[in-house]
């Protein structure tokens, strides 16, 4: 899974919270949180949002007098501790900057709090609906989120006159952008995470789901008529129109960009900072949509802030929870280390910062990452799909999105064209 927590340049946050912002915190927290023992904080974040989170724990702290100590793990390590720890009293009261697609260990083995109750209505409404979604497991809600991260389109100002209006349009800009060692759109189409906004586009989705909106698991829809129109799409790109290089990966692909040899990519934000540092001008948008103008729709991930139900505080955990995923502290994090808020309000706030805003745009029809266990069979076989698609212009598309469902579920899927 690809995740840069510092992905921008630290930016000067506000100093304080409004008088009036802090009477709303107030009448927002749970009451009765006992103040003598203090909470502990494990956190996948580092650098300047690592910064914030301290910043906004020592904040914390000052208002209630509740200290808080905040220890930085790497996620294996949060994960195997709580797991272990949290009914023995050895792990934190809360966990920061958990993705939504790796937490159900946590939640079946009874380690996390149900926050359903912590969640208010006004909160839960700046949410989008996928961003609602992504804690939410077996029906019951583990995590509020703080922040969403995923690719968009990023494009190199210096060498595109204007911004694409549609995909059509996009490919043919791209396709005269192309020649000379230059490259007008491309980007790492072997990889699922990224190439799975074609299959979801064009109408295909990794699980069915049912009438509830539950995910169906053992159904996959990774060879339906839709994600086979899509994975067509992205045949064409390489072989129809000449956009995908050969032997390009990630890495050469990045180099590309960074030389100013590729005008346009779809990437995410920590693709930024790199980008900055060699100087080279950007705009972000969402990747423009279809001819019939259906949106880009890719896949984004939503880090969230998670409570240990074994905690000695738990109201005091879900205090510090509440304060850190307030509208006010999501944009500080945005300002302070770029990462996009999970809150509409919050976005709003740092709508001056382009970048933010852009992928902000970009992520709004994004879907959430699957957050079941059985989402971890779907990466291998479908980047072999890909490749099998990618590697000839005779590839039987239809054929090699079957077999990567069979391999996904088990079970023969349904017919496709």
């Amino acid at each position: 899974m690809i995740r840069t927590p510092d992905t921008f340049a630290p930016r000067r946050r506000r100093r304080g919270r409004s008088t009036l912002t802090l009477l709303v915190v107030l009448l927002w927290l749970l009451p009765g949180a006992a103040l003598a023992q203090g909470l502990t904080v494990w956190t996948t974040y580092q650098g300047s949002a690592l910064a914030w989170l301290r910043s906004e724990a020592t904040t914390y702290q000052q208002a209630f007098g509740k200290p808080v100590e905040v220890i930085t793990r790497k996620l294996g390590e949060i994960k195997q501790g709580a797991m272990t720890e949290a009914a023995k009293g050895g792990a934190a009261d809360v966990f920061v900057g958990i993705p939504q697609d790796q937490f159900s260990a946590l939640a079946d083995g009874g380690v996390l709090a149900d926050v359903g109750s912590f969640a208010t209505a006004h909160y839960l409404s700046q949410l989008s609906d996928q961003a609602q979604r992504a804690f939410r497991y077996r029906g019951v809600l583990y995590g509020l989120p703080l922040s969403v991260q995923g690719p968009a389109l990023i494009v190199n100002t210096d060498l595109v006159p204007r911004v694409p209006a549609s995909y059509p349009e996009l490919v043919s800009m791209a396709e005269t952008l192309t020649g000379g060692g230059r490259y007008g759109f491309a980007f790492d189409a072997g990889n699922f995470y990224y190439s799975y906004a074609w299959l979801r586009t064009f109408g295909g989705t990794v699980f069915a789901r049912t009438a509830s909106g539950a995910i169906e698991p053992g159904r996959t829809e990774l060879a339906s008529p839709g994600a086979v129109a899509g994975a067509r799409a992205l045949k064409a790109l390489r072989f129809d129109h000449g956009l995908i290089p050969d032997g390009q990966d990630y890495a050469s692909l990045r180099k590309l960009f960074l030389d100013g040899r590729l005008a346009m990519t779809f990437d995410g934000p920590w693709a930024v900072p790199a980008i900055r540092a060699a100087g080279i001008p950007i705009a972000v948008l969402p990747m423009p949509p279809l001819a019939d103008g259906t949106p880009f729709r890719g896949f984004m991930n939503v880090d969230g802030v998670l409570l240990n139900r074994y905690s000695e505080d738990p109201v005091a955990a879900a205090n510090l929870a509440k304060w850190l995923t307030t509208t006010d502290a999501q944009a500080a994090l945005a300002r302070r280390a770029g990462l996009v808020p999970a809150s509409n309000a919050a976005l709003g706030q740092v709508r001056d910062d382009a970048v933010v805003a852009g992928f902000g745009a970009a992520l709004a029809n994004a879907q959430a990452i699957p957050n079941v266990p059985e989402m971890g069979a779907v990466w291998g076989p479908m980047d072999r799909a890909l490749g099998t698609i990618l590697a000839s212009k005779d590839s039987d598309v239809a054929a090699a999105l079957r077999t990567a469902a069979r391999s996904i579920t088990g079970s023969t899927p349904s017919a496709s064209p």
